[in-house]
Parts: structure tokens; sequence; C-alpha cells
């Protein structure tokens, strides 16, 4: 039952933004001319992001990073 419960906000979560894009259409748009307008500025933090978290990986760091995480997150629950 738990598993189902999460599946199914999963997918809502993944979802419902699409389909709320795509009711506010026009709006939308306006967003996304200004990733048009910064694309270059977009690809450049989107490629640094990537760089970055290779060079965590490649230094083992990245192991860290995952247990800062799992430690932060430990106390979440999802008990309705």
């Amino acid at each position: 039952m738990r598993g189902a419960i999460l599946g199914t906000a999963y997918c809502l979560g993944l979802g419902v933004p699409f389909l709320i894009a795509a009711v506010v259409l026009r709006r939308t748009l306006t967003a996304f001319s200004w990733f048009k307008k910064h694309y270059i500025w977009v690809m450049r933090l989107g490629g640094g992001i990537l760089v970055v978290t290779g060079v965590l990986l490649v230094t083992g760091a990245w192991n860290y990073v995952i247990q800062a995480t799992q430690t932060w997150s430990s106390n979440f629950t999802t008990d309705f």
C-alpha cells in the first residue's frame, strides 16, 4: 500500500506540472521566452553542474554529499 501511495505521488508530481503548463500556455510561453533569451547562461549553468558532479564522482566526494543528504532526510516519513 505504501509503495502504491508513493508511486502515485511520484507520478502526480511528475505529470501535474506538465498539465498545468498546458493549461496556462500563454504564461508558460512567456516563461520559456526568458530561457530563450538567456539560453547561453542556462546551458553554461547546466554544464557547470555536470562538471562539478563529475569531479565529485571522480574524487569520491560524491559519497559525502550523498551521506549528508541521507542524514538530512533520515527523519522524513510518509506516514499518512
